[in-house]
């Protein structure tokens, strides 16, 4: 997201909803924040939006849990940080690349 963040208050979410709720159905339209004294608390989006990011959460947790089978398969279990790292990634927290970079970090110079 390019530039300051516009967020709506409550007050003005509340007088425009049938046209904020129509703004964010619009095709390529962004989210609309909401929040009080200007801070982001919430987020309305289209649903097309919503199911993109469902899919994509559910992509990224079925590949952890096939990366996971995989070693299991080859005989090998994660150690608990490493378990703590593939649950972090799965649930959105961490990138896989800082998780890669996390694990590696001890053998590094």
């Amino acid at each position: 997201m390019d530039g300051p963040l516009k967020v709506l208050t409550m007050r003005e979410l509340r007088s425009e909803l049938a046209g904020v709720v129509k703004r964010v159905a619009e095709p390529g339209a962004g989210p609309v924040f909401v929040g009080s004294h200007r801070r982001p608390e919430a987020v309305l989006m289209s649903i097309e939006q919503y199911e993109q990011l469902h899919r994509l959460a559910e992509a990224r947790r079925y590949a952890v849990g096939e990366a996971l089978a995989s070693v299991r398969a080859e005989g090998l279990e994660p150690s608990p940080e490493g378990l703590d790292r593939l649950a972090a990634v799965a649930d959105g927290r961490m990138s896989p690349e800082e998780a890669l970079a996390q694990a590696l970090a001890p053998y590094r110079r």
